[in-house]
């Protein structure tokens, strides 16, 4: 009981640590930053059920930030809360996550602190735009599913666990698309894993659909956990269209809801004009293409400005650590180094395929999270002792101080003239 108080009080600093993060300053900068200035008109126009401004993505997060202008006005911190929020949630869910992937509390806060430190995540939970809710909520899924696998729940609380997750998850799907695609994909990477199982141990090949006594999920199959996940998420991600019923401007029906799915599709695979900040897949994983989602002179001459990149610690050493899950995971049969691998893998490869015409390096966004948890897998290859200890330690340090460097470009601090220079690493990042 004393190590479970424990654990759990570190989650709870971490998330006290994430709010302050995110909440300190948040009204700042106090003009649309980057993309709000498309979803921020967007949730307005929920507000007041005028028309969908924003027809080429679906609802939620417009609907949260909609909800954030009702509570605390038409102002920066209004259209920015709610993400702020969750994305403070997602932190602690992925503390929640490491426990219960690596059963160690210190891993489990590094892959957490890591988030605060990548950048990204710390600058997208202060901009309103989609994947600022996207991927906060498919976190909260994902540590929801995670959880409802624990060998020994009962099959209530297996599937009021699987129900959970599927309302987040059609939260996140209701924000960006592509969050229901990594679902899928993470589905079949599992299905594939308990077919190698049953395989293994010489069980009919059907067993790995419909039968139980697994590691995971022992009370319920494969199956039945899919099919809760999957019909939740529907159910929810349909319902988030609510608001189209009543728009004043061409409203739509209860069936217009499911033509509209292919009117999103074709506008999101519509040939687009060039943007001077789209990069291609290729060049994300070594951060070529940055953007800078504000840059702004003030009344002395200096600069604020946020840049949207990732730590170059975590981000390049985070590949190294990809890596190694992926050779140890097939080395050592370690399954969650494996899947942390894989699932880095498939969430930038994917972009690869998609029918989309420009690219952007948020796109990595979900990528960059999975390299923060990949440090932490890799590190729990390392048997126990000075070494694990020294490499923990010296990664903190170094991420951090990367963090502090870079802090002025990620929270828009007042800076003199030239100081935006020192950010330059790379010859595109300016």
């Amino acid at each position: 009981m004393a190590q479970f108080l424990t654990r759990q009080s570190i989650g709870l600093i971490l998330l006290i640590i994430s709010l302050v993060a995110f909440m300190v300053g948040l009204g700042h900068p106090n003009v649309l930053v980057f993309d709000e200035t498309h979803y921020v008109p967007a949730a307005r126009a929920i507000l007041d059920l005028s028309r969908n401004t924003n027809p080429e993505h679906p609802l939620v997060a417009k609907e949260f930030i909609a909800a954030g202008i009702a509570l605390f006005g038409d102002n920066p911190f209004g259209w920015r809360f709610f993400g702020a929020l969750l994305t403070a949630l997602s932190v602690y869910a992925v503390y929640q996550i490491g426990l219960n992937l690596l059963k160690d509390a210190a891993l489990a806060a590094m892959a957490s602190i890591f988030l605060l430190l990548s950048f990204t995540v710390t600058i997208q939970a202060r901009t309103a735009m989609l994947d600022s809710y996207a991927f906060p909520l498919m976190i909260l899924s994902a540590a929801f599913f995670i959880s409802s696998a624990h060998r020994a729940l009962p099959k209530f609380l297996v599937t009021t666990g699987l129900v959970v997750a599927g309302i987040f998850l059609g939260l996140a799907a209701g924000a960006k698309w592509i969050t229901g695609i990594y679902a899928m994909l993470a589905l079949f990477g599992l299905f594939l894993a308990r077919l190698f199982k049953t395989m293994s141990t010489g069980r009919p090949l059907m067993h790995a659909l419909w039968g139980r006594d697994y590691p995971s999920w022992q009370s319920v199959s494969f199956f039945y956990a899919a099919l809760v996940l999957g019909i939740t998420s529907l159910f929810v991600y349909f319902l988030t269209f609510a608001p189209a019923l009543f728009w004043k401007e061409n409203p739509l029906s209860v069936f217009d809801i499911f033509s509209f799915q292919f009117v999103m599709l074709d506008r999101q695979t519509m040939p687009l004009a060039e943007n001077s900040y789209e990069s291609e897949w290729w060049e994300w994983p070594l951060m070529l293409e940055p953007i800078w989602y504000h840059f702004e002179s003030v009344e002395n001459g200096g600069h604020e400005a946020i840049l949207y990149v990732g730590n170059p610690f975590i981000f390049w050493g985070g590949l190294i650590a990809v890596l190694v899950c992926l050779v140890q995971g097939v080395r050592n049969q370690n399954g969650v180094a494996f899947g942390t691998a894989l699932a880095f893998l498939a969430s930038w490869l994917i972009f690869a395929v998609l029918p989309k015409q420009i690219g952007f390096f948020f796109y990595y966004h979900g990528s960059g999270i999975l390299l923060c948890f990949a440090f932490a897998v890799a590190l729990s290859l390392i048997p126990k002792g000075k070494i694990r200890w020294g490499i923990y330690g010296v990664s903190m340090l170094a991420a951090l101080a990367v963090f502090a460097f870079f802090f002025p470009v990620i929270y828009a601090i007042e800076m003199p003239r030239e100081q935006w220079t020192n950010y330059l690493w790379l010859p595109n990042w300016n």
